[in-house]
Order: C-alpha cells, then structure tokens, then sequence
C-alpha cells in the first residue's frame, strides 16, 4: 500500500457557495484553488485530508483526485481508470462501491459506465494480487466519476456520507436546511462572534447550532466518523495531529449571545435536543414564538434565518405574511442586519425594502436568493 502522500485533493461544494468553501480552503493554507463547477483542486498531503474534513463547514465531500483523461468510447474509458495504481490505495479485499454521472458526453448510460469503471478496478487489481477474483469482505471504497464533456475524472471518496452530516442531527423537522448551507449563510453574513445573533425561524435549529459552532471555533466534523479513518493505508497520526489542532483552536470561553425562536413548539424541543447532542447546552437560547413578537433591546445584533417558502412549509399567503411580520420586527431593531434566504420571487415586494445585495443559491434543488439588509456599523465592535 501506497503513503498517500502528494497527493491531488478535490473538494465539492453546492452551487453558489463556492466562494465560501474556497476562503475556508485559504484559512487553512491551501491557496491557488480555482472553483470549477462546484469542485475546488489543489496539491496537498494526506494531512490535509484530516483537515479538510475536520474543518471545512461548507464544503460536501473531500476526494483524491486520481486521474482525468478524455474518454469517448467505453475502451478509453477502462484504459483510463485501468492505467491508475489502484493498488497504491485499495488493498486486495477492498469493497469497491462505484457511483458517478454523465453529462453532455458520448457516454450516457451511467449503469454501463458504472460497470466498465468497476471491471477496470477489479481487472488491475486482481493482476497486482495475483488473484482470480476480489473477496470484497474488508472495509468500503467509494470510487465517483464524472464524465463531462467527454472528460472523465475518478475520484476516491475520503469522506463516506456528506460533510453536511455532522452527526447532532439524528432527527429532523419540516423542510430543514443543511448543516453546509446553514454555514454558508453565515460566512456570507456579516456575523462576528461578539455580536448578538438571531434566527426567528430556527426550526430544528440548524442554523443557531451552526452559528455557535464557527462562534466558539468549533471544527464542524469534530463529533463524525469519516471513510478514510477506516483505510488501510491511511496513517492514523495524521489524524491526530488533525484533530489536536482542532482542539487547540477552540475558543470555549467566548461569552455569545445567540438567540434562536419558532413558532412550532416540536420544532423547539427539537431544535434543544440537537443542541445538547452537539455538545453545546446553553449556548443557544431557545424560545418558542412567533416572529410578531420578536423582539430584542440588544444593538447591531445579526439575523440570519431561512423562514417558509410557501411551498413545503405555510402556503404562498402565509409565508407571505410572516414577511412582513418580520419586516416589521426588524424594523424595530437597533442597528442589526438582516440575511435571509428564501424562494419567493415576489419577497422584496411583499417585504417592503429592496435589499442591499442578493446572491443566488441552492437549498436542496430549490433555486433561492439571499438577502442582504446590512444594519448600522456597532462601532463598538469595529474599534475592538
């Protein structure tokens, strides 16, 4: 087995949230990454793959990228994935599960696809091992494709499920935002820890959870297994050393204020129930109510919140409603601002102001915009 050292990382992300994994990439010193179609790449060792799926709050899974050539005809495509040292990565029991997709390529069929990159793997490897056939029975290894524009690339998934599966969430509510986007929505915001935070519609609490996590400098996989902890060729003390400095960049003692309300009592008995599972009890400060009633006399506070689209949660009159239920709390507020992210096509109109920039995302398949209502500067804050 091979060190998986120099190793060529891909990390994906969802639409519109590109630039948020790639400056997290940069805060851990991985630098010169362009963002194409989702996917950021990058030279790095296998201690960055500890660290990315450690740190990284926004991204969705951490390949290594092994190999892109162009493959047009089914024949190129198992010469490609033969001609890469499997056997550097995948020992001789190694079960090999293949998933990938095709788009705007001669090869179309994904099942075949699937099949010729699954008999290229057990042809080579079977050849290095001197074996007539793999047993399968050891740990998994999930091999992706992506055929695109007749280019494919193969990665080797490091991850296992998706980063946005943090491991607090064992129950969810109705029409939940993911743990990754709900990162996202902060890192665009203008949050800093030592300003108050609200979310008037918290649900079961994924974007306060979320808030406390990056509030306190907690690594949002701290609490997960990953796919790589369970390989073979992978040294455990990276992942220590990985670990440890997650430790070390904890910031326990920061005193927060953040505030999370709905209006759905389940949803907040929840929303409490994840908190504690995260291992942050009393971070948050849950209340169930209405967002009329919102209201706080704290200054230059932040909101981020993802309220009903009209669509899976309330219908089109209601969710419109508690728009202006919640434009008129806002507008009761001190200095705070407002990031908001919803469906709607109509939200500027029926909230009453025109945002001060909106930028395009995806919640799930949804397409969505997210607000930006910038509150005054707490000077306060800005002089510290």
């Amino acid at each position: 087995m091979g060190s998986y050292n120099d190793l060529r990382l891909t990390v994906t992300c969802g639409a519109g949230i590109e630039r948020a994994t790639k400056k997290e990439l940069e805060r851990l010193g991985y630098t010169d990454c362009p963002a194409i179609n989702g996917a950021i790449t990058f030279e790095a060792d296998s201690l960055a793959v500890s660290r990315c799926n450690l740190f990284l709050r926004t991204a969705d899974r951490v390949y290594i990228n092994l190999k892109e050539f162009t493959a047009n005809t089914f024949d190129e495509l198992f010469d490609g994935v033969s001609e890469i040292f499997w056997e550097d990565f995948l020992p001789k029991n190694a079960r090999v599960v293949v998933n990938g997709k095709c788009v705007k390529s001669q090869l179309f069929a994904i099942s075949a696809c699937q099949s010729i990159v699954k008999k290229a793997i057990a042809t080579r490897l079977c050849k290095k091992y001197r074996v007539s056939k793999l047993s399968e029975d050891g740990v998994d290894y999930e091999v992706y494709f992506s055929v695109y524009k007749n280019v494919a690339t193969v990665l080797l998934n490091t991850t296992g499920v998706g980063l946005h599966k943090r491991g607090y969430r064992d129950m969810v509510g109705i029409a939940p935002i993911r743990e990754t986007l709900a990162s996202a929505l902060i890192l665009y915001s203008d949050y800093y820890y030592k300003k108050p935070f609200a979310d008037p519609f918290c649900g079961s609490g994924t974007i306060p959870i979320e808030c406390a996590n990056i509030a306190l400098n907690i690594a949002s996989g701290k609490h997960r297994d990953f796919a790589f902890k369970h390989w073979s060729g992978f040294d455990k003390k990276n992942f220590d050393l990985a670990m440890q400095e997650a430790l070390d960049k904890e910031c326990l003692d920061r005193q927060v204020e953040i505030f999370a309300s709905d209006i759905d009592r389940k949803a907040v008995g929840l929303a409490t129930r994840h908190l504690e599972r995260a291992g942050l009890k009393g971070r948050v400060k849950f209340s169930t109510l209405s967002v009329e009633d919102f209201s706080t006399a704290l200054k230059g506070g932040t909101i981020v919140t993802n309220p009903p689209y009209g669509i899976r949660v309330y219908d089109k009159e209601e969710a419109e409603q508690c728009y202006r239920w919640l434009k008129t709390a806002f507008d009761k507020l001190d200095g705070w601002s407002l990031f908001l992210i919803t469906a709607a096509k109509n939200f500027e109109r029926v909230f009453g102001k025109k945002a001060d920039r909106e930028r395009k995302l995806f919640n799930s398949n949804t397409e969505c915009r997210y607000y930006y209502y910038y509150g005054k500067p707490n000077k306060e804050i800005n002089d510290d």
